[in-house]
């Protein structure tokens, strides 16, 4: 009788934090994005670590609370206790008209907007799809044989622990999401604790 007991406590108290998030998401939508709030940067095994041991102290994306947890501001760039170089910053928030999280980041030196949303897929597993608008004179576009100046990307964090992400990202080449970057699109980070 008492694994009964304590199976039906399991499930009781999963039922209680399911609904504790569901409440604070309807409430305010962003805290579906809180797990990845501080700063990230590769794992000791990525390669660029590899190449460069100094690279572990870098954080590579930030995301910190604006006031009243209605905003997120994002960076990228290059941050640690040496150095703190931005390359881009942006907002995060809700749009309550299109019931969306939206994303609008702007790259300093180049002159790019990338502007998207975030998709919740539960367990902190979140996608950001997003356009990218490139200057006209831009000379490094990606997929360079296709139109125009402006480019389709998805990213995808998949937590595998408490401080460590999957990060995948893909750009849309002929109607179809191709990965792209440094390791084939695979990239692993880990949160400051």
């Amino acid at each position: 009788m008492k694994p009964i007991v304590f199976f039906l406590q399991v499930v009781a108290f999963t039922i209680v934090s399911v609904l504790d998030i569901y409440a604070q998401a309807q409430e305010n939508p962003l805290e579906l994005l809180s797990y990845y709030i501080g700063n990230w940067g590769p794992t000791a095994n990525d390669i660029m670590v590899q190449k460069n041991p100094k690279m572990i102290d870098f954080k590579v994306i930030s995301f910190e609370w604006g006031a009243d947890r209605k905003v997120i501001w994002s960076k990228t760039g290059i941050f640690s206790d040496q150095e703190n170089t931005v390359f881009s910053e942006g907002m995060i928030t809700y749009n309550p008209n299109t019931q969306k999280i939206v994303w609008l980041e702007y790259q300093i030196e180049n002159e790019l907007l990338f502007e998207g949303e975030y998709n919740y897929f539960g367990k902190d597993k979140v996608q950001r799809v997003y356009t990218v608008y490139y200057a006209k004179d831009y000379p490094d576009i990606p997929n360079p044989h296709l139109k125009g100046w402006t480019r389709k990307y998805r990213e995808t964090f998949t937590p595998t622990s408490d401080t460590t992400i999957h990060w995948l990202t893909e750009t849309l080449a002929n109607g179809k999401w191709i990965k792209q970057g440094q390791n084939n699109g695979d990239f692993k980070a880990v949160k400051d604790k």
